[in-house]
């Protein structure tokens, strides 16, 4: 789901004025899904989406131990122009440390290793926020009897080893997505106190 979904939306981290959407119809790009427990990749190649390969997070001692494993599969005709790796845990300034093992992932050293003109990263939740405006009415599941509302913020929320949250809210330069680790969230409950 969350490499369709960065197809899906062409995929923008716009946090600078000028940055654009990658233009997946001409390169060949690797899409990554990482999270604590499963690590999915393929290629977006012309805008279509090669097969999913999935790999065990506990069989790696690190990341890029992974994405060697992936190319070294069928992909031996080379890495690709870029990469964009949605992954579980808070990304900051091109580094995300796992919220659920011990992986690091830097944009740097991805790039470094495997020779990638630029890699991208994400939280994986934010990702599947951006590729809502993309679904079409085949590709959801009604539940309840309310109407949806042209225009409002919508929201996703799924388990795995930890529980993703995003939201992405309409804006008149684009929609906003703000994203978070619910699972790590602090609750405030009412406590009787007794004097």
């Amino acid at each position: 789901m969350v490499l369709g979904g960065i197809a899906a939306a062409g995929f923008k981290l716009a946090k600078t004025p000028g940055d654009s959407r990658m233009d997946f119809s001409r390169k060949r790009v690797l899409l990554g899904d990482i999270g604590a427990t499963n690590a999915r990749f393929a290629f977006l190649s012309k805008g279509v989406l090669g097969p999913v390969s999935n790999f065990t997070v506990a069989d790696f001692p690190h990341f890029t131990d992974a994405v060697g494993a992936f190319l070294d599969g069928d992909y031996r005709s080379g890495t690709g122009d870029e990469a964009v790796l949605a992954i579980a845990g808070p990304v900051s300034a091109g580094r995300c440390i796992l919220t659920n093992c011990s992986w690091t992932i830097d944009q740097h050293e991805v790039c470094r290793a495997f020779g990638f003109a630029k890699v991208r990263l994400c939280n994986d939740f934010e990702a599947v926020a951006r590729s809502l405006p993309h679904l079409t009415t085949t590709d959801l599941f009604r539940v309840g009897d309310g109407e949806p509302l042209p225009g409002a913020p919508m929201a996703v929320l799924g388990p795995g080893t930890g529980l993703g949250v995003a939201c992405l809210v309409p804006a008149s330069d684009g929609p906003a997505v703000i994203g978070g680790e619910g699972g790590h969230g602090c609750y405030i409950t009412p406590r009787r106190c007794n004097h």
